[in-house]
């Protein structure tokens, strides 16, 4: 029976993100569903800064829980979970959802052998029954077919969805929420693995499914010499490079760097796609991106009807006067106080 419904938020440096409001918003549809007047918490962990943890109020969190564990500033996979198995047995929650990511990959399968119960990566649905039988769907194959799992287990299984399909609710005007802060000691003896450093990764080289800058070149950019200046505004402003499928299939770019319905789904907070028409193979591709600026010489491209912000121009006369305008941003931006 679902009665409180547990979600361990996705942060990154001390701010929430946008995901975790889309699993609160998941975690409600789960108890209208069921008929059941649950509550939904949010598991905070590290993550001191009131301001953050009361907006999870306005995406229609019940609860808080703010974990304080010392000087954490990433997660690490073997503490959280030890850190989160202590915590559930003491609140005992009815199930647990988290949001796949590279640090749910790590996670959530520790999570749910210290549980003892399964793990379900990827899922796009799920359903919960009075009895406790879960219903998962989630993709396979690339993408191309759907499988349905059933666990018939108790508790029930530590779930991470996709973000793709996660709908935030929006600002709610009942904004009651409950924090309760937890000081858990885990003695680091009992650890097996420790973090001793994060490198950053190249963004160039990240993987575009968690790049938070993305700028994408179609085929108005032109040709292999004239496709640099995407890499140099990349380079620039800390992005990754992706393109549309002409781009790819002219091996400007490999296929890992390919958006849209043949490609990848992407969400950044910041996508610019330059030189690209905005046909619909393409822009499935980034519809959860936050913010989409376009580039284009044609004012009747449909890529304007998706972008945030429209510029009308050519990519290789437009481009340069962005990266003529970043030294002067970047000085503005450290006078702010």
């Amino acid at each position: 029976m679902l009665e409180n419904i547990w979600i361990i938020a996705q942060t990154r440096e001390g701010v929430v993100e946008k995901s975790t409001f889309g699993l609160i918003g998941e975690a409600r549809r789960l108890l209208t569903d069921s008929g059941k007047d649950g509550q939904v918490t949010v598991v905070v962990i590290g993550i001191e800064t009131k301001s953050e943890l009361v907006v999870l109020g306005c995406q229609g969190a019940d609860r808080v829980i703010s974990v304080q564990c010392g000087e954490v500033t990433c997660c690490e996979g073997e503490l959280h979970a030890e850190i989160l198995s202590n915590l559930y047995h003491k609140h005992h929650p009815s199930c647990v959802l988290m949001c796949q990511t590279p640090e749910s990959i790590d996670l959530g399968p520790r999570l749910a052998a210290l549980l003892d119960t399964p793990f379900i990566s990827g899922a796009v649905d799920l359903k919960i029954n009075d009895q406790g039988v879960a219903h998962a769907i989630r993709m396979i194959a690339n993408g191309y077919l759907y499988e349905e799992l059933i666990f018939h287990c108790s508790p029930s299984p530590v779930i991470s969805f996709q973000p793709s399909v996660l709908t935030p609710l929006g600002p709610l005007s009942d904004t009651d929420c409950l924090i309760i802060s937890e000081h858990p000691h885990i003695d680091p003896a009992r650890l097996k693995t420790k973090i001793l450093q994060v490198i950053a990764a190249n963004p160039e080289n990240l993987n575009l499914e968690e790049a938070d800058i993305i700028v994408v070149g179609g085929r108005g950019v032109g040709g292999d010499e004239e496709f640099s200046i995407i890499h140099e505004l990349a380079e620039a402003i800390g992005g990754s490079v992706g393109g549309s499928r002409p781009v790819i299939d002219q091996d400007i770019l490999p296929f890992e760097r390919q958006i849209g319905q043949t490609g990848k789904a992407v969400g950044p907070r910041l996508l610019i796609a330059c030189g690209v028409s905005g046909a619909n193979e393409l822009t499935v591709g980034f519809e959860d991106a936050e913010i989409v600026v376009a580039i284009n010489i044609d004012q009747r491209a449909r890529i304007f009807r998706f972008a945030d912000l429209s510029i009308v121009g050519d990519v290789q006369q437009v481009i340069p006067l962005l990266q003529a305008r970043l030294p002067e941003y970047q000085k503005d931006r450290n006078r702010l106080p």
